[in-house]
């Protein structure tokens, strides 16, 4: 209760059961488990390996809602059953079918119905119907497609939904805008126009290239021919390769003299005589400073007297 201490209270006797018998309470997740002695692993007998289809047990919503054929009960879409799932023979394009059992919550009678990845949803199997189909058409699959079959259908689709985006993007500039078919590559008047401009802009170009290469090549061989313009470009770039040849040796040349006068000055040791010298001067560690003794004026006896008293 609260505001009462909580204490431990233990009747006598779970106490000397717990003596008697220590391995009762073992922990809720516990990492060693106890082994009696005595225990032989070889002696332990195996499970048998369930061949065929294997049943799981699991917890799902129901995928539409459905009635049921024996009690006429409603079962609501997205309640809530515990189901079993078997996966069965049966596959679509190498993608497994599986099937679900429930129970009718009215009268236990056993409901199935198998995933459809056909139309990416699920087909009732027996004791249940759906309510309603739904109203939007799924898929185009027919039930004896093949793989190209399958493979030109998704392709037709694709092609139509580009041709859809388009006409959304276009509509929202120009409302009445459409697409005809009797055009260059099924675009409206506009768009052709342009390309039509781009062609003719590019062929004007083109053009007015080749006049200047004919134009240039018209001057070539008003000056000689290509044969001589080639011979002169020939014998320009054999003398240009002469001239940088001379000027790499002459510098080779130079580097070689100063290096031999460089190596020559350091391996001979500098006469006596053209020694620099160096006259050191000496800082003395005191310096005295002499004052000149102050000289006291000499005053002469001035007679300060007036010629008056004379």
């Amino acid at each position: 209760m609260r505001g009462y201490s909580q204490k431990l209270c233990l009747h006598p006797v779970s106490i000397f059961f717990l003596i008697i018998n220590p391995h009762t309470m073992s922990e809720r997740k516990a990492i060693n488990k106890y082994y009696p002695p005595d225990w032989d692993p070889s002696k332990v007998v195996k499970k048998k390996k369930q061949n065929g289809n294997q049943t799981i047990k699991i917890r799902m919503m129901a995928p539409y809602s459905m009635r049921c054929l024996k009690c006429n009960e409603y079962i609501a879409e997205r309640r809530s059953f515990n189901a079993r799932k078997e996966t069965t023979n049966e596959k679509y394009l190498n993608i497994k079918i599986i099937r679900f059992y429930i129970t009718c919550p009215g009268c236990n009678n056993t409901i199935t119905f198998k995933t459809n990845p056909q139309t990416a949803g699920y087909t009732p199997e027996e004791g249940a119907v759906r309510n309603y189909e739904p109203k939007k058409k799924i898929s185009n699959a027919k039930p004896g497609e093949s793989e190209d079959d399958l493979l030109k259908r998704l392709e037709k689709e694709e092609e139509e939904n580009k041709k859809f985006q388009l006409l959304k993007e276009k509509r929202k500039y120009d409302p009445f805008w459409s697409e005809k078919e009797q055009l260059n590559n099924g675009g409206d008047v506009m768009q052709n126009l342009e390309k039509r401009l781009q062609e003719q802009q590019k062929q004007q170009e083109i053009n007015d290239q080749l006049e200047e290469l004919q134009v240039k090549l018209d001057d070539v061989k008003a000056k000689g021919g290509t044969d001589k313009i080639a011979d002169m470009a020939q014998k320009k770039v054999e003398s240009d390769i002469q001239l940088q040849k001379k000027i790499q040796e002459q510098a080779d040349n130079q580097d070689e003299a100063i290096a031999k006068t460089a190596f020559s000055r350091s391996k001979r040791p500098l006469e006596a005589s053209k020694l620099p010298t160096v006259k050191r001067t000496t800082i003395p560690s005191k310096i005295t400073l002499k004052k000149k003794p102050i000289s006291t004026p000499v005053i002469n006896n001035l007679d300060y007297s007036s010629s008056d008293e004379d």
